[in-house]
């Protein structure tokens, strides 16, 4: 008797041996399951008797939702149902534990990461229980919303977080590869790194900073990035969000989910693209109509002065003439900046314009502009655009605030690639202490816009940097 319950210890609570030989004896005298769903049907883990001929007589509801590619079934071998879920190594150790009729439990190995543990139990001389355990978190509900939807642009994750240089991934929803088809999913399991290697090089600083705030104590984050599958690609956009699972029990598990939010970056990506072509073709308008409204009626008025008697209250006359002529050189800078005509000759041509002019109309900031040889054949038109309008916003930042003498705006290359950086020697702001102006924020938009990388730094009294690449 003690021999027969030592055999029998599918977990760590010990059910009556004697009970369950006699469900397995009457569900093959009457061909019934109820009774081995009474005792089995609600168990999370699964549940397989099989007989002395190693046929399946029973797999409970949880069991019936693990093979995926045949159909295990009352009278099928167990040894079809285990090819599916057992690597090799595990496989053959399953079949000698048949063979000898000994009981033995699997910790790895399996083919489904749902699969924690592979217990193997002989009942006297009736057969065998096979009781496989299943991550918690994973229940028959998920597994088959996910199974049955992989379309579904929301799946999950389990890791183990790995300092601050990476996570190793313990489990994956089923739709997991489809969200990620690139991905090899062994690798996904197994190199702690291989995940975060397929983030796009802009977001991955990022994405290491936020294990670092996991590491320091927080315990959840939203992150949202890009994944990309070669050098060139412009990347696929995801959210994450990611929460503690147990403090008590596991302080180091995290679980993540993971949404496709792509179509929602690019619609609004394409109404940031129509804000920007409707305000740029309203300055446009405003720039005609001042240069052909405002601007000739100034001319006018110039003109009638010019024509009065400089006896009759000559100081009156020459101070409106004055007024008037720096009236029309703010009028034409306004036009300039509203709708600057010289990008259609490109835009290395046009920032030498921009900066020759600023020179023109500014006498206490020096203005340089430096690189006329570097090539700019790549860059379309819109592109060009959005970088002409970030410069401009830069110096205008630098104008308003920087209470500088000097701005530099020097054209090279980085990786045979073009980049600008300009710099001004003002004094300077921390952007930890900023809320990001409109500047800022447009210049931001403007830099995704035309697919270039942005990087602005400043410090207390070393003045503004910043780096363009495209």
């Amino acid at each position: 008797m003690e021999r027969d319950r030592a055999l029998y210890k599918v977990d760590d609570t010990a059910e009556d041996i004697f009970r369950l030989q006699r469900l397995v004896k009457g569900s093959l005298l009457t061909g019934s399951d109820l009774e081995l769903d009474a005792f089995f049907g609600d168990l999370k883990s699964a549940i397989i008797i099989v007989d002395n001929d190693f046929k399946i007589l029973y797999l409970n509801n949880t069991a019936q939702t693990l093979n995926l590619n045949v159909d295990a079934v009352k009278g099928s071998m167990v040894i079809d149902f285990a090819k599916q879920l057992l690597q090799n190594d595990a496989l053959l150790t399953f079949y000698e534990a048949l063979l000898n009729r000994r009981g033995i439990a699997i910790n790895d190995g399996f083919s489904l990461v749902r699969i924690e543990k592979w217990v193997l139990n002989p009942i006297g001389n009736d057969g065998f229980v096979i009781k496989i355990l299943l991550d918690e978190l994973y229940t028959v509900s998920a597994a088959n919303l996910f199974r049955y939807f992989p379309g579904m642009p929301i799946g999950y994750f389990g890791f183990d977080l790995l300092g601050a240089r990476g996570i190793s991934i313990r489990f994956v929803s089923d739709n997991f590869s489809s969200l990620f088809p690139g991905m090899e999913m062994n690798a996904t399991m197994n190199d702690p790194l291989y995940f975060a290697q397929f983030m796009h090089p802009e977001d991955h600083g990022e994405f290491l900073a936020r294990l670092r705030s996991l590491k320091k104590g927080k315990n959840t984050f939203s992150f949202e990035f890009r994944m990309i599958e070669h050098a060139d690609d412009e990347g696929r956009w995801f959210r994450m969000i990611s929460s503690r699972f147990s403090e008590k029990t596991e302080k180091n598990f995290w679980l993540a989910y993971i949404e496709d939010i792509d179509p929602e970056k690019q619609a609004t990506r394409e109404k940031e693209i129509l804000v920007h072509e409707t305000l740029d073709d309203e300055r446009h308008r405003m720039s005609m109509e001042l240069h052909d409204g405002l601007g000739q009626n100034l001319v006018a008025l110039n003109l009638y002065l010019s024509s009065l008697s400089p006896d009759v209250n000559g100081d009156l006359v020459q101070s409106c003439r004055q007024l008037t002529t720096d009236s029309i050189r703010l009028m034409k800078s306004m036009c300039y900046n509203l709708a600057p005509p010289d990008l259609d000759k490109g835009l290395m041509y046009a920032l030498d314009v921009f900066f020759g002019k600023s020179n023109e109309h500014s006498s206490s900031i020096n203005y340089r502009f430096e690189g006329k040889e570097i090539p700019m054949k790549q860059l379309s038109t819109d592109r060009a655009y959005h970088i002409f309008r970030i410069v401009q916003e830069f110096v205008t930042n630098a104008q308003k605030y920087a209470e500088c003498s000097e701005v530099v705006c020097e054209v090279g290359l980085r990786n045979n690639q073009p980049v600008i950086i300009i710099h001004d020697n003002g004094k300077g702001f921390d952007r930890d202490k900023i809320n990001g102006g409109f500047g800022l924020k447009n210049m931001e938009k403007r830099a995704l816009l035309a697919g270039a990388k942005m990087e602005l730094s400043s410090s207390i009294g070393e003045g503004t940097l910043l780096v363009l690449e495209f």
